[in-house]
């Protein structure tokens, strides 16, 4: 029997622009979390169970905060409010639209 060790693509994060100020993030074809722009200019980022885990003033800050951030972080009382369920819903679909494109890539190119 033979173990199959991650590779570094496989930690790597792949970021998704789904509609303006909405980004979804996974990682080897797992969701990973979101980033939300707000009406004020602001950006909450979620972590994999869809949990707010901070507001923040920039894109990049929010994605570094997603990528770090361990499941199931306890809501912050500013953001808690921020999730729509048709936001769910679009992240939901967002990541299982990139599965099956990776799906699509691995079935396609042997070795992947």
């Amino acid at each position: 029997m033979s173990a199959v060790l991650p590779t570094l693509s496989d930690r790597r994060v792949t970021w998704v622009r789904v509609e303006a100020g909405f980004h979804v993030a996974s990682r080897a074809g797992e969701f990973v979390g979101f980033a939300e722009r707000t009406s004020d200019g602001h950006v909450v980022g979620f972590d994999g169970r869809s949990t707010p885990i901070g507001r923040y003033d920039s894109l990049e800050r929010a994605k570094r905060a997603v990528e770090s951030a361990p499941a199931g972080v306890a809501p912050s009382r500013s953001v808690a409010g921020a999730l729509s369920p048709a936001r769910l819903q679009l992240a939901a679909t967002a990541t299982g639209l990139l599965a099956l494109g990776v799906l699509a890539v691995a079935t396609v190119i042997p070795g992947v």
